[in-house]
């Protein structure tokens, strides 16, 4: 696989929340193509350390009328909307798509997965943490991101990283997601 700056591509992210919310927060899909023209958008909302990312991403994806367009999937991180973690395995197996998740740092693992003990399904939300394997680092215009992918070599998430960092190190489809998420909670981004 291999991203080119024409293919389409979908990134994710939340809007701002606090944790003790019980609404759903805003959950933004954000179609580029590569890391430039914006194709289309998609919203959902998300449940604040629920248990259903995975299943939302996955169906949302599907559903969308650029499904068959689509080449890659990314995301800001593996959790949504504090922990709300998502399993990108099982993303890309229901998309059909590889999937990479993208830091600007990188994750303390113990201290995530003590975190995680405090919430209920600990089991659920650790498997869906551990299957994002392990954590890739790449310098990008001397800052480091963190990425974790499914069934994308590590190579290919570099070219990709490169491709779609055209105005930030973050992948220009989810920083656009987050402006967008933000602006509909707070009404400015």
């Amino acid at each position: 696989m291999h991203i080119k700056e024409q293919s389409k591509v979908i990134g994710w992210n939340e809007g701002p929340f606090d944790f003790d919310q019980e609404e759903p927060t805003p959950l933004i899909g954000v179609i580029t193509r590569g890391g430039g023209t914006v194709d289309g958008v998609l919203k959902r909302e998300v449940a604040v350390d629920g248990l259903n990312g995975t299943r939302l991403l996955s169906t949302a994806i599907n559903e969308s009328k650029h499904s068959e367009e689509l080449s890659l999937v990314v995301l800001a991180g593996v959790t949504l909307a504090g922990f709300n973690v998502v399993d990108i395995s099982k993303i890309s197996e229901n998309t059909k798509l590889p999937v990479l998740s993208v830091t600007r740092e990188k994750v303390d693992m113990e201290s995530f997965k003590s975190a995680l003990k405090n919430l209920p399904n600990f089991q659920q939300r650790w498997r869906a943490a551990r299957n994002a394997g392990e954590i890739g680092e790449l310098d990008l215009d001397d800052h480091r991101v963190y990425y974790q992918t499914a069934n994308l070599s590590n190579s290919d998430a570099e070219r990709a990283l490169k491709v779609m960092a055209t105005h930030s190190v973050l992948p220009e489809p989810i920083r656009l997601a987050g402006m967008i998420a933000t602006s509909l909670v707070r009404r400015e981004s």
